[in-house]
């Protein structure tokens, strides 16, 4: 493991960090093939997944639990050399990377290649479940749905072209690293894939809208009839909701039953409530009973 001491702000090493918010706010141009990992966990999940993590920075107060991470996570990196550790004066690091980082941690990883939505999506004949995300550029709402199709077991999370970057700092951080663990696809022909989805990869498209036709409990149990139980839950924007064009292609349109005076939820919430009912009918389907 190579742990190098940086006392010099204007260091080549430290390049990758520098002027984070600024290039955060120009996309992933700002960064070209790079993305940046901030809080040791999302750290730890960069460590153990498929991408390459090329460096730590680190406050000089924190050398000991960076070292722990990258040794922690050595074994999931499938012989990869470990990232080079930078140890930095907390007034060095802050100004290097422009704001406190009270975490003490960052990191920079290569982005992983992109990937169509028929590469990410589970080959026909057997039960599936995918989160389909529609316009979100909320950066804490495309966190949160990450998270959320992690903690329900989605294969995987479809964005449509104007979806906001998974691998943005600050999304990548709330959605505690699940981003990089969560296989997902940007879609360049948004509608031509929806079509792909329903017509020749099997899937009922699932619109959630305030206006569906059926409650939640309705669409899960015509999805239990299915087989094999192959189900893609599309969400959109809180107030603009799925496009005209999108609800068309739904399989079944589905509403949550709500008190009177309220007439929606947060997207990330309501992503978790159809979810946590829709993978009930994989657990239920998986589980023989009793005998």
């Amino acid at each position: 493991m190579i742990v190098e001491h940086v006392s010099d702000p204007g260091d080549a090493r430290l390049e990758p960090f520098r002027s984070v918010r600024d290039r955060d706010a120009v996309g992933a141009d700002g960064r070209p093939g790079l993305f940046i990992g901030e809080s040791p966990l999302v750290i730890d999940a960069m460590l153990r997944s498929p991408t390459e993590t090329l460096s730590l920075l680190a406050s000089e107060r924190q050398r000991d639990r960076a070292v722990e991470l990258v040794e922690r996570a050595r074994g999931e990196r499938a012989g990869r050399a470990d990232p080079v550790i930078l140890l930095a004066p907390d007034d060095v690091l802050d100004s290097v990377v422009g704001f406190n980082i009270h975490r003490g941690f960052l990191a920079v990883g290569r982005r992983p290649a992109v990937r169509s939505v028929r590469e990410v999506v589970p080959a026909p004949g057997r039960d599936s479940l995918l989160l389909v995300v529609e316009e979100i550029n909320n950066i804490d709402n495309i966190g949160q749905l990450f998270r959320t199709a992690a903690a329900f077991g989605c294969d995987a999370v479809l964005l449509s072209p104007g979806c906001h970057d998974p691998l943005y700092r600050k999304s990548l951080r709330v959605s505690c690293g699940h981003a990089l663990r969560v296989p997902f696809a940007r879609s360049d022909a948004w509608q031509g894939d929806l079509a792909w989805l329903v017509e020749e990869a099997g899937y009922a498209l699932l619109g959630a809208t305030g206006g569906g036709e059926r409650t939640l409990t309705e669409a899960a149990a015509e999805c239990a009839r299915r087989s094999p139980r192959r189900i893609a839950l599309a969400v959109g924007a809180e107030f603009a909701g799925l496009c005209p064009d999108t609800l068309r292609r739904c399989t079944m349109r589905m509403r949550i039953p709500m008190a009177e005076g309220v007439d929606s939820l947060n997207v990330g919430v309501a992503a978790g409530v159809c979810l946590s009912r829709l993978a009930e009918l994989g657990a239920a389907a998986a589980d023989p009973g009793p005998r």
